[in-house]
C-alpha cells in the first residue's frame, strides 16, 4: 500500500511539473518561388532573382559559410511597390515588411547547394507572417 501511495505521488507531482515548460508555437512559412507573386494579408511579396549565391554545399567543407542574396518587390496596400535585396549570412535582419505589429520575414532561400547541383536552381524563398 505505501509502494502504490508513493508511486501515485511521484506521478501527479510529474504531471503537475511538467506543465510549467511552455509550449513553442510553430512558426509557419509560405513558399515564393522564383518569377512569382504571393499575396499575404497586409502585403504581396514578389521574387524576382538570386543576384549572389556563395554558400558552401552542404557535402563539402568549407572555411567561409557564404552567403545568398536575393532581390524581391514588396507591395504594402496603399503604397507603391518597392524592390529590396535581402541578405542571407548568419543574424542579418531579412524583414521584408515591419509596420503596425505586422511583419513579413524572409526566413530561407531553398534549395541549399550541394557539390553535385549545376546550373540554375528552382530557387524557393521562405516567408513567414507575423
Amino acid at each position: 500500500m505505501k509502494k502504490a501511495l508513493f508511486l501515485l505521488i511521484v506521478l501527479c507531482t510529474t504531471i503537475v511539473f511538467s506543465q510549467d515548460q511552455p509550449v513553442e508555437v510553430p512558426k509557419i512559412v509560405v513558399k515564393v518561388p522564383m518569377g512569382e507573386t504571393v499575396q499575404f494579408q497586409k502585403a504581396s511579396v514578389n521574387f524576382i532573382k538570386v543576384l549572389e549565391d556563395s554558400r558552401c554545399p552542404t557535402d563539402v567543407t568549407c572555411v567561409w559559410a557564404g552567403q545568398v542574396k536575393i532581390l524581391v518587390e514588396v507591395k504594402e496596400k496603399g503604397k507603391a511597390a518597392v524592390q529590396k535585396e535581402i541578405l542571407f549570412k548568419g543574424s542579418v535582419d531579412t524583414t521584408l515588411v515591419a509596420s503596425e505589429g505586422y511583419k513579413l520575414k524572409g526566413v530561407s532561400l531553398s534549395p541549399y547547394p550541394t557539390s553535385e547541383t549545376q546550373g540554375k536552381l528552382d530557387y524557393v524563398l521562405l516567408v513567414s507572417e507575423d
